[in-house]
């Protein structure tokens, strides 16, 4: 059973990846636009969490032309075959749902000021009709265009004013060498939110390679993207963690069960050769000082190791005191001990 677990131990407990000094210096060169960064690393961890698959609506869009309501960056994850969930640039901005038929889709954005946008529905103002899933991406995947209608709510009034106009959204893709160092910066910060409560900047910047004040400022970079719940403690320079840490527990409960199973095996070892665990016992406390034992210390020791009759403890010791006695005699012509026994 030991066999099998200890190799399950050595993964369970996730890593970081070192970063190169080619990939420091790159950083700190990011970091002097730290908000472009967080942004940026917040369309990674966004990407890296729902581009998987034939999911192709799935991405951060960039919105190309007319201004406000298209404007900004859409982040569109595709759930299932057919619904369509995101936002345009911050949950608390607009949320945006709608459902896709191969390459033909519509969306609806909720904005925060009330406004209401239908992305892909064609409308047409004299005959009131409307037509769904009037969307079309192209065969890349790459772009979207769309007609679109919006309601813009009038100030004091439950009323809206409408207008129609088209759109488009073209994926935004990062080079692979620059998604390499962003995946590294993301894991990092991931690996050290489960392990830890709380990290010093000072800790931090010997993780990540990079000085103190490097450290801070990629954490609050990182903390922006949403990638981990934190905060910043600048007064006893901390990044403080809100994430569970579930990926020691796994590990913890191998290391007891393992250190159950040898307490097992040593047990069984004591009820099928008694005099065998005497002779172990001794072998491994004969190393020890005599000076340093006192009676209660090595009687807990003893009974540890299996020995919980008082006679087998007794004797022991005697074995003990008799075997470094004659040590020190050879050492020093003589030696005494204030040992007792039970």
């Amino acid at each position: 059973r030991i066999s099998q677990i200890l190799p399950s131990m050595a993964t369970e407990i996730p890593r970081i990846q070192p970063l190169t000094q080619e990939e420091v210096e790159s950083v700190e060169r990011m970091l002097k636009s730290a908000n472009e960064l967080a942004e940026t690393l917040k369309e990674v961890a966004f990407t890296n969490k729902w581009c998987k698959g034939k999911q192709k609506y799935s991405g951060v869009w960039n919105a190309r032309g007319t201004g406000y309501p298209i404007v900004g960056r859409f982040f569109i994850k595709q759930i299932g075959v057919d619904r369509l969930e995101g936002f345009v640039e911050r949950e608390s901005r607009a949320k945006v749902f709608g459902k896709c038929e191969k390459n033909m889709f519509d969306m609806t954005v909720q904005w925060n000021n009330g406004d209401m946008t239908h992305v892909g529905l064609k409308y047409n103002a004299e005959t009131k009709e409307s037509k769904q899933l009037s969307g079309l991406m192209n065969a890349t995947g790459r772009s979207m265009r769309f007609p679109f209608l919006h309601y813009t709510l009038i100030p004091g009034t439950n009323e809206y004013a409408d207008s129609t106009n088209t759109g488009s959204l073209d994926k935004k893709g990062i080079d692979s060498k620059s998604k390499d160092l962003y995946d590294k910066l993301l894991n990092n910060l991931s690996v050290v939110s489960k392990l830890y409560e709380n990290i010093s900047f000072e800790r931090m910047a010997e993780l990540f390679g990079m000085d103190t004040k490097g450290a801070q400022s990629l954490a609050e970079c990182l903390l922006k993207c949403g990638q981990v719940t934190g905060s910043i403690d600048q007064e006893d320079q901390l990044v403080i963690f809100e994430t569970p840490r579930e990926a020691t527990k796994k590990f913890n409960t191998q290391v007891r069960e393992v250190c159950s199973l040898i307490q097992q095996t040593h047990d069984s070892v004591v009820k099928l050769d008694p005099s065998r665990a005497q002779k172990l016992v001794l072998a491994d406390l004969e190393s020890v000082p005599l000076s340093k034992w006192k009676t209660p210390k090595l009687r807990q020791q003893l009974m540890k190791r299996g020995l919980n009759s008082k006679g087998e403890r007794n004797a022991l010791i005697d074995r003990l005191k008799e075997s470094q006695k004659g040590s020190k005699k050879r050492k020093n012509g003589h030696s005494s001990s204030k040992m007792e026994t039970d």
